[in-house]
């Protein structure tokens, strides 16, 4: 009962502090692609967005290869 209340929660909470993306100025088509590189690889919201999808694609393998060892028990 509490861990389904939980999962109701938590993305209601996620959801309503969610911050709209801020946008930094500048229009990125017309640099090179070693320029849009080093774009992305410096600045502080696209490292932080990176960091976030490893963290996921991390947490999803572990759960995949738990329920898969739990599967072969």
């Amino acid at each position: 009962m509490r861990r389904l209340r939980l999962r109701r929660l938590l993305p209601a909470l996620m959801a309503l502090t969610a911050t709209p993306a801020l946008a930094h100025e500048g229009h990125h088509e017309t640099l090179t692609l070693a320029e849009q590189a080093r774009h992305l690889l410096t600045e502080p919201d696209h490292i932080l967005a990176f960091a976030g999808l490893v963290v996921l694609a991390v947490a999803g393998a572990w759960q995949w290869r738990r329920a898969r060892a739990k599967a072969r028990k």
